[in-house]
């Protein structure tokens, strides 16, 4: 999975797995989370976004099931 650094207060970078659907979030306190069952236009959009924070908040966050890895 290839990761993307992003400029943001809490988010370190981002990774997408197109084929199993993974979004990938390393954040700045060392954890990275798995969410499961992200379309690939929902990683665009988070990736396209003027704020990504506000985004995985309001769109990521609480829509899809994740795992700490």
């Amino acid at each position: 999975m290839s990761k993307y650094p992003i400029n943001a207060t809490n988010i370190l970078a981002v990774g997408y797995d197109e084929i199993n659907q993974i979004l990938e979030i390393e954040f700045r306190l060392n954890v990275i989370h798995h969410y499961f069952e992200v379309p690939l236009d929902e990683f665009v959009a988070f990736m396209k976004a003027d704020d990504v924070e506000e985004f995985y908040f309001d769109f990521i966050q609480c829509k899809y099931h994740f795992d700490v890895i």
